[in-house]
């Protein structure tokens, strides 16, 4: 996870050197910044369901982790395709990969974070499918997602906020 946030900071600490060079405030429309909002939540409530899958492990109760997992599972999904969305609009708006430094930066960060959601969803589907978990491989794979949770909406900070 450390290189992770090496690899984060290095892409948030050029994101924001390249908007200072721009020396205006970056204005994001009103539906991208409500995408951006609804993309938060989703990875918020999936870290949540995690969290209760993994305590419906605990208490050995596999019916109710495979469901809360696969709750986990489809949030994942949905934020993918919500980024989907977002770059979709971002490029109905003029502004696709090659429009400039700064949007590219941003493409890259939000590309580099759904690659490593693509990793998160692998894991949890292997857990899923898995017959035979140990409490510590979920456990691991549950830290790993609710640090993309936290990275994202650092990220989604550092865009909307900053």
């Amino acid at each position: 996870m450390a290189s992770i946030i090496m690899l984060f900071s290095t892409l948030i600490s050029s994101f924001f050197v390249l908007k200072i060079r721009l020396m205006k405030p970056i204005m994001f429309p009103g539906n991208i910044t409500l995408i951006g909002y609804v993309n938060t939540a989703i990875l918020i409530g999936s870290s949540i369901t995690f969290f209760i899958s993994e305590k419906k492990y605990q208490t050995n109760k596999p019916y109710s982790f495979d469901l809360w997992l696969l709750f986990t599972i489809m949030g994942g999904m949905v934020f993918l395709l919500g980024q989907l969305l977002l770059w979709s609009e971002l490029t109905t708006m003029g502004i696709p990969f090659t429009f400039g430094q700064l949007s590219d930066m941003f493409y890259v960060i939000s590309g580099a974070h759904g690659l490593h959601i693509l990793v998160g969803l692998g894991l949890l589907i292997w857990i899923q499918l898995s017959k035979h978990n140990h409490y510590s491989r979920i456990h691991h794979v549950g830290i790993f997602w609710h640090f993309l949770g936290i990275i994202w909406t650092l990220l989604f900070a550092s865009f909307i906020l900053l």
